[in-house]
């Protein structure tokens, strides 16, 4: 982010005393993170199946959403845990572009008051474009294809919440990473 005087407030959170205590402070020996880029680098475990799976949960945690949830938070939880699995095991598998998509979404279903069909079709859409991106083996970022997936997804999710609230308002942060 820039320091423009119109930028919108940012909301720093500190770390907590307890999860510096667990993990340390202070740099990270350089040996130890040149010897973990490489085990990354050379891990030969294929993502695909992995991901289907995910992609499995996914699928059935959504229909698993009723039409008027009354407790949203609690019926998108197994969505949003699916999403999470896919985002955080993508980028170990040099999958970035189902990562960066699987983000998007991630925010989207965090920042949602509501669900509706629209909403609905927003995350199926998400999980049939990287059903296709799994099953095509697209590793990487996609290359321009990439981007304008990225592109198109955030802005539908900006128009998404731009036609509930009539502005963009606090949605415009959640997408810019």
């Amino acid at each position: 982010m820039n320091n423009n005087s119109d930028n919108k407030d940012v909301n720093i959170i500190k770390a907590s005393r307890m999860l510096q205590a667990k993990v340390g402070s202070g740099d990270i020996d350089k040996d130890r993170i040149e010897k973990s880029q490489t085990v990354i680098a050379s891990n030969k475990v294929d993502f695909v199946p992995m991901a289907r799976e995910f992609l499995g949960q996914l699928e059935s945690a959504l229909r698993a959403v009723p039409e008027q949830p009354q407790d949203i938070k609690k019926s998108l939880q197994p969505v949003i845990e699916a999403v999470m699995q896919i985002k955080g095991n993508a980028a170990m598998f040099n999958y970035t572009l189902v990562g960066t998509l699987a983000g998007i979404v991630l925010n989207f279903l965090e920042n949602l008051n509501s669900w509706d069909k629209d909403s609905h079709d927003i995350v199926e859409a998400h999980m049939k474009t990287l059903q296709v991106i799994v099953n095509n083996g697209m590793k990487g970022d996609g290359g321009d294809y990439g981007m304008q997936l990225v592109t198109e997804l955030r802005e539908v999710c900006q128009r998404y919440f731009n036609k509930r609230n009539g502005t963009a308002g606090a949605a415009d942060a959640f997408f810019i990473e």
